[in-house]
């Protein structure tokens, strides 16, 4: 079995193969360990955490689409205010997921564009950020956005206080 050292200098490394090859053998344990440290401050560590735990969802002898849409559920309902949870990386680990697996793209990316534009599911700060950074790697061209999501994305990248929100937004409409 993996010691949370080994994970850890994995991370580091960002291997995705080893990734796999490890979660063939523990895929619980390895899905566990990635998912806490998508609750992590340090950027790169998160957005590590997220990319390997995408390439895992995304390995589909290793997860099956039924265990996959089971996982973006649980991220939606963590970034629901009803969850009373904290969802620091859901956000980057369901972009990660729907970058690999697009088949669930359908059923999961309006649910998480409705997030720019839909009130009651407004997020601010690092989630916010992190819907971005999502929106980013699922890469889709906006032109296939709603045209609700693409004003949205175009007034943060016109207004967003945040500047760091402003550049994402306009990487995201410059495609």
């Amino acid at each position: 079995m993996p010691s949370r050292q080994d994970m850890e200098r994995l991370l580091r490394r960002g291997d995705m193969a080893a990734w796999a090859d490890m979660a063939r053998l523990h895929r619980s344990r390895v899905i566990r360990f990635l998912c806490g440290r998508l609750y992590s401050t340090d950027q790169s560590e998160k957005h590590a955490a997220a990319t390997a735990l995408g390439s895992i969802m995304g390995d589909r002898e290793l997860v099956d689409e039924a265990k996959a849409r089971d996982t973006l559920r649980r991220f939606f309902w963590a970034l629901s205010e009803e969850s009373g949870a904290v969802p620091f990386g859901a956000p980057e680990a369901i972009g990660e997921i729907l970058a690999r697996r697009p088949e669930l793209q359908e059923d999961f990316l309006p649910v998480l564009l409705s997030m720019l534009y839909t009130e009651e599911l407004f997020q601010t700060g690092a989630i916010e950020l992190g819907l971005l950074w999502a929106l980013a790697r699922i890469g889709p061209s906006p032109s296939g956005f709603p045209t609700t999501a693409r004003k949205a994305l175009r007034k943060m990248a016109e207004s967003h206080p945040d500047p760091e929100a402003r550049y994402r937004a306009s990487q995201i409409l410059a495609g």
